[in-house]
């Protein structure tokens, strides 16, 4: 019977985390957000950017990672987005501000 009990809240807990993990929508709202602190990305250059990049879902959390290298962007887990490479945020910030000063 506990046993039973166990399993039984094992597998409601992987339900709920499986529910809670953030979609690819989610990851890309957030660096959406984190990008356009410094200067507002155009439709066109956002398009370039989810090409540029891959979501993976791992049931219980997500990840958004760069096709080239396969270097992680963010993960989520519980519905929450972290950042983890601000490096790529600062690359595209600085092919956004190079953008800015040829227009």
């Amino acid at each position: 019977m506990l046993t039973r009990i166990i399993i039984f809240l094992l597998v409601v807990g992987l339900v709920y985390l499986n529910y809670t993990t953030p979609k690819v929508e989610e990851h890309q709202a957030f660096l959406l957000a984190e990008l356009e602190q410094s200067y507002p990305v155009p439709e066109d250059m956002r398009e370039k950017l989810w090409r540029e990049t891959d979501y993976s879902n791992f049931m219980v959390c997500s990840v958004m990672k760069t096709r080239e290298g396969s270097t992680m962007i963010s993960y989520g887990f519980l519905k929450r987005v972290k950042l983890v490479d601000t490096e790529w945020v600062d690359k595209v910030k600085k092919q956004l501000q190079r953008r800015e000063e040829i227009y």
